[in-house]
């Protein structure tokens, strides 16, 4: 096959190219309304970048298109404004952008280094570069680089600092492309299993229940969204995880991939649009918003569902077909129990935004209420409307016309999730919103339990944690380019 050849894609693949398209529009879109050119231009390349690896035929190609996604997200993201032009608006972030635009870059760099190693040894064993299942020696190094894209647990700090320290309108386009193009990237590539286990499917099951949990915790609406970009993607290693175990997996995975990118952005939007009001994402410090934006709280409620799974909303028939394709395996039934963290995290999303008693910083000021986001405005109206269709419609999406999705046992199966999500909120809503005020998060969680454990190497672990961002990185690049120079 000659090198460096791109062509149309076909199948559920033609689905996602069609999503793309639309989220890189839209993303587009909204990040032009900040008025910053630089930005707006990375923001293109951005999506470029995504649409260059569905074109791809070969894996240079593949990686390229990697790239483009990696450097142009690093201008995005650095670009971001510790503070808003506005006096008194803050974006609010989990470290600087400068920081955190560092951690994404050198991230994203290893898992290029692991993913170029896996080409050369397939190029080295077969002559060829072709994308398809690559062979037997490349899969653990294109394993690594796929858990690295996909942000998997404990791999996943790169992609919450990020998406949380850039601007809100640039979270909307960046939550659509990085992640799903590993998802993709899984698919073409990844066939292994150890001892008949499907290697990815269990990690994806598994890391969808710890990000729910991490999710639940938080009280930033971002962070909260970016957990949950992670947990949604473990859905999807379940699906293309499966590649050689069911016929139906990967086109169950990259469906709920296109599905993802509708859905989440459009919740990205309205906390975007949420921030844009206020000036910060707090969820502890909201509450009321129902009666002052009712179109948003409208889409929110479409992109709770729609991520929730409830049926006739877009995340029910990718889900469905995961159910299909997984059967009744431990890892769906780790999906099913993320479905439930799933369903109570989003009410608690939604109350405390829009439908909490009135906090007396929910309250924006004029100079703030009074420039309207008419570009997140639109996109959310947009991406709402999809989320309906592509919800009323999943056998013309991803394409599969065999399976009745809205039998009333598949309806009952979707449904029964949600209850359970329902009941626990009646029986925990009141610790869980205790929980947000008092908020500890994930991270001193993970901490105390650690220094209860093995006190001695977390100190280690939290020296290193606060050294330099850059030399730090330099540190880890320099180490994992010579290894392979000496492989």
């Amino acid at each position: 096959m000659t090198a460096l050849a791109i062509g149309m894609p076909v199948g559920i693949e033609r689905v996602l190219l069609v999503v793309f398209g639309l989220a890189g529009v839209l993303g587009l879109f909204s990040v032009a309304q900040e008025g910053h050119a630089g930005r707006t231009v990375a923001a293109a390349v951005h999506a470029a970048g995504a649409l260059l690896a569905l074109l791809s035929r070969d894996l240079i190609i593949l990686l390229i298109s990697w790239e483009l996604l990696t450097f142009a997200a690093f201008f995005v993201i650095r670009t971001a404004p510790s503070q808003a032009p506005l006096p008194g608006r803050v974006y609010v972030g989990a470290s600087r952008s400068a920081d955190a635009a560092f951690w994404y870059v050198g991230a994203q760099i290893v898992g290029a280094v692991f993913f170029f190693v896996a080409i050369v040894i397939q190029s080295a064993t077969t002559g060829s570069i072709a994308i398809g299942s690559l062979v037997p020696p490349a899969q653990p190094w294109i394993t690594a680089a796929i858990l690295i894209k996909t942000a998997m647990i404990p791999l996943h700090g790169w992609l919450v600092s990020s998406y949380t320290a850039a601007t809100p309108a640039s979270s909307v386009l960046l939550s659509a492309f990085t992640t799903k193009v590993g998802v993709l990237t899984a698919a073409r590539l990844v066939d292994w299993s150890v001892v008949g286990f499907p290697l990815l499917s269990w990690v994806g099951g598994i890391v969808a229940v710890v990000a729910v949990a991490c999710a639940l915790v938080q009280a930033s609406a971002r962070r909260l969204l970016s957990f949950h970009i992670i947990s949604q993607v473990g859905y999807m290693l379940v699906g293309v995880g499966l590649a050689g175990f069911h016929a139906m997996g990967v086109t169950a995975g990259l469906f709920h991939a296109g599905n993802h990118i509708i859905y989440k952005a459009l919740l990205f939007a309205v906390a975007a649009i949420v921030i844009h009001r206020l000036g910060h994402d707090s969820l502890g410090r909201m509450g009321g918003l129902a009666r002052h934006m009712p179109f948003t709280f409208v889409c929110c409620i479409i992109g709770a569902g729609a991520i929730a799974g409830v049926p006739f909303l877009s995340g029910y028939g990718s889900k469905e077909l995961l159910k299909l394709a997984a059967g009744y395996s431990i890892p769906m039934r780790l999906l099913n129990l993320a479905t439930v963290g799933t369903g109570l995290s989003f009410i608690k999303f939604t109350y405390l935004i829009f439908l909490a008693p009135d906090s007396s910083a929910s309250v924006a000021s004029p100079a703030l209420a009074a420039d309207r986001p008419t570009a997140l405005l639109v996109t959310a109206a947009v991406l709402a409307l999809l989320s309906v269709l592509f919800g009323i419609f999943p056998g013309w999406v991803s394409g599969v016309r065999g399976h009745d999705f809205f039998s009333p046992s598949a309806l009952w199966a979707g449904t029964q999730p949600l209850l359970l999500s329902v009941l626990l909120w009646v029986l925990f809503r009141n610790h869980l919103i205790a929980a947000v005020r008092r908020h500890r998060g994930e991270r001193r969680l993970f901490r105390d339990a650690l220094l209860r454990v093995a006190p001695p190497l977390f100190r280690v672990v939290l020296r290193a944690h606060t050294a330099d961002v850059q030399l730090a990185l330099g540190a880890v690049l320099t180490v994992v380019i010579l290894l392979f120079a000496v492989w």
